[in-house]
């Protein structure tokens, strides 16, 4: 029997799932406000990592006020149906797909769809998945996105269904061509050892992005990439044709190192960042960053790492972090010391978007490394944000 059912039916054994009829068969004297419905479950599920109570708050979604926004009410669907799939419960994700969307009155959107067909396509559930695409695309407003490009190239290149995984990208022609899921098509490529269907697809997409800028830009000359949210409004305009091929080039990079040939990798890094001095967004910083510290190339990462703090004086990219304090943990030097202090800032002025992760990285090497006082200060910190939250979560009304 699941956590779901047992959660909710208690000592009451049915082989279907119970479907509650109000918010108070779920818990006694509900909140079914989106916004702090939301909010909890987000915390609860990402947080704490503690599915059963977050599940059981989300199935409140479905008893919202009628005057609350439905965006946000969906929010709180995607969060405990993702994090569900994330956890490979496929079971329960299906269930509250179908508790949401078709016991209840809620409307799905292309999100919550496109986690059905990504659990579909993590068990091999190719027919099934496409099976679900079909009959949501002419029910769902939103459907498909360029979301869902992504999660039908990644999980069909994934089965080895090229063709179809090929048909989806050409079905898209007539839109912006998404470096992503090329990226997904062009690993797979590589991963079989065809590098000539590679290249095919690279130089295509090239041609496809040129005449897409041309096309919706006749007169514009600089763009702002849609895929950094963090930059939109700064003095920043990052240019869109040479982030997106320098971010398949990251692929090609580490395709080289995999084949031994560091020379042929660094040629492609060197003609595409720092010969053109190519100005970075985060998203394709971050895909030539893993591919440098993952082959050995320290010192270019870092000199990239620290050309993008330059960049940007007081916000910074957590993945970027992240990915340098995973890597310098796990090393025998230890934190270094940049990210750090922006941590330490960060923290300092209460900034929310400095994930747990980064904290629990920090812990774990000041651990490794015995450094005990600093530990039991980041696990103090840790304590009081978390502290803070579940204050600031589960306040009494």
């Amino acid at each position: 029997m699941s956590l779901i059912r047992r959660m909710i039916l208690g000592r009451r054994s049915f082989c279907t799932f119970f479907v509650p009829r109000n918010a108070e068969d779920i818990m006694e004297n509900p909140d079914c406000r989106s916004w702090e419905l939301s909010s909890r479950v987000s915390y609860l599920a990402n947080s704490v990592g503690d599915l059963v109570t977050a599940t059981r708050y989300s199935l409140l979604a479905a008893f919202s006020r009628p005057d609350d926004e439905p965006e946000v009410t969906l929010q709180t669907c995607e969060t405990i149906i993702g994090s569900m799939v994330r956890a490979k419960r496929h079971e329960e994700a299906y269930y509250l797909y179908d508790y949401f969307f078709n016991k209840h009155t809620l409307k799905p959107n292309s999100s919550c769809c496109n986690l059905i067909i990504e659990s579909r396509l993590q068990q091999g559930l190719v027919d099934e998945a496409l099976d679900f695409h079909r009959t949501v695309k002419g029910m769902v407003p939103d459907y498909p996105s360029e979301a869902s490009l992504r999660v039908l190239t990644k999980g069909l290149v994934r089965s080895g269904r090229f063709d179809l995984a090929q048909a989806f990208l050409k079905g898209s022609s007539d839109t912006f061509p998404d470096h992503v899921a090329f990226k997904y098509m062009i690993q797979g490529f590589l991963a079989v050892g065809n590098l000539d269907k590679a290249n095919h697809l690279f130089e295509e997409f090239k041609r496809s992005l040129s005449s897409s800028i041309a096309l919706r830009n006749k007169s514009t000359f600089e763009f702002l990439h849609q895929d950094c949210p963090l930059y939109e409004h700064s003095r920043y305009a990052y240019p869109e044709y040479e982030n997106r091929v320098a971010f398949l080039m990251a692929t090609f990079m580490d395709y080289w190192f995999k084949q031994g040939k560091e020379v042929e990798a660094m040629e492609l890094y060197n003609e595409s960042v720092p010969a053109n001095k190519l100005l970075l967004c985060p998203e394709t910083a971050n895909a030539l960053l893993k591919v440098l510290l993952k082959h050995g190339q320290k010192s270019h990462a870092s000199a990239l790492y620290n050309d993008m703090l330059a960049q940007c004086k007081t916000r910074f990219d957590t993945i970027m972090v992240q990915t340098m304090l995973n890597e310098y943990c796990s090393s025998e030097s230890g934190i270094v010391s940049e990210p750090k202090s922006r941590l330490a800032y960060s923290l300092g002025s209460g900034d929310k978007f400095v994930p747990d992760t980064t904290l629990k990285t920090i812990l774990d090497s000041h651990i490794k490394a015995g450094r005990i006082d600093e530990a039991l200060k980041t696990s103090n910190k840790m304590f009081d944000v978390a502290l803070k939250e579940v204050s600031e979560q589960f306040n009494p009304l």
